[in-house]
């Protein structure tokens, strides 16, 4: 198993509900380079689907599955990953010859607008997102 996997196995198999919740690093959204803006979205992106299909994975057939969703909005594109209710967005709008990403996301403050640190904060976000949908908790056996 991945690190990730063992992770999210980690938290499935707890018995303690009050584990502590990641956080996952976030900076202020920057404009960039419309070269910049699709290297960050499409990374992001990339990671994100291999890190669901792990979860998936480890969460198993008999309960809800994570989803990962993708969308062209006007200028941006935007990817929404989703487990029982709750919803992480990434999207990064190029306009004005720039690019700028923005994360919505449960758990995450919106007073200003913010984007992930980087890939490496990733993870910390889809188990945020697992742990505050309430995953179900039972053995992963492998």
């Amino acid at each position: 198993m991945t690190p990730f996997m063992l992770r999210v196995a980690e938290l499935v198999e707890s018995e303690d509900l009050d584990v502590p919740l990641p956080v996952p690093a976030t900076v202020p959204s920057q404009r960039r380079s419309l070269i910049g803006g699709a290297e960050y979205q499409v990374g992001i992106r990339a990671l994100a689907e291999q890190l669901v299909c792990e979860a998936n994975a480890v969460l198993g057939d008999d309960g809800d599955q994570m989803s990962l969703t993708d969308e062209v909005v006007d200028d941006q594109l935007v990817f929404t990953v989703g487990y029982r209710g709750r919803a992480a967005r990434v999207a990064t709008r190029f306009s004005d010859g720039r690019a700028e990403a923005r994360l919505v996301a449960d758990g995450i403050p919106a007073d200003e607008p913010r984007e992930l640190a980087g890939t490496e904060a990733l993870p910390d976000l889809l188990i945020l997102l697992l742990a505050e949908s309430d995953v179900p908790h039972h053995h992963v056996g492998w």
